[in-house]
């Protein structure tokens, strides 16, 4: 129940502002770094707005050159890779990016998320998602299976990586 005065109505300031303060902070769930590997940074609009509202800290590599050197020197909490890079595919991304990128076991049959996203922002693991342009299974498993944390489509929000840390979050706690 959000408690809102009656003057405030959904899209204005205030209520927007009400809103945030419902939604908990990347960095409350323990992500603080967010590298994203996609030759289209306009299609992150909400990461650019958090990472200037000081929420969390990101990075644009365009290509898999300048992902895998990154990698090298600088540790990340969550990595979104998208399968089309000018360079290099994804998938041959994923495989030099494991050797630089601590990323957590992985049970596939679980979607990837509980396990490995239960110990981001605690420990050296960071989490790597696969971004395609469309769905498709093939590519979906073939992700999974590599022991990445999830597969993702575009669009894609501050929102799902939250709801998919929250989850982990809660597993975690319950489990």
């Amino acid at each position: 129940m959000i408690n809102m005065q009656q003057t405030d109505r959904i899209g204005t300031p205030a209520a927007e502002e009400a809103m945030r303060s419902l939604v908990p902070s990347l960095r409350s769930l323990g992500i603080n770094e967010i590298v994203i590997v996609d030759p289209a940074c306009d299609r992150y609009a909400d990461f650019v707005a958090a990472a200037r509202a000081g929420e969390v800290g990101l990075h644009f590599c365009s290509d898999g050159r300048s992902a895998v050197r990154m990698a090298r020197r600088f540790r990340a909490d969550v990595w979104l890779v998208s399968m089309e890079l000018a360079d290099m595919s994804g998938f041959d991304l994923l495989e030099i990016l494991s050797t630089h990128v601590v990323h957590g076991d992985v049970d596939p049959m679980l979607s990837g998320a509980r396990i490995s996203l239960g110990r981001i922002g605690e420990t050296q693991h960071s989490a790597i998602f696969m971004v395609a342009d469309e769905y498709r299974l093939e590519d979906e498993q073939r992700a999974l299976v590599s022991g990445i944390a999830g597969y993702l489509v575009r669009p894609i929000t501050l929102d799902v990586i939250r709801a998919t840390r929250e989850t982990a979050v809660v597993s975690t706690v319950d489990g």
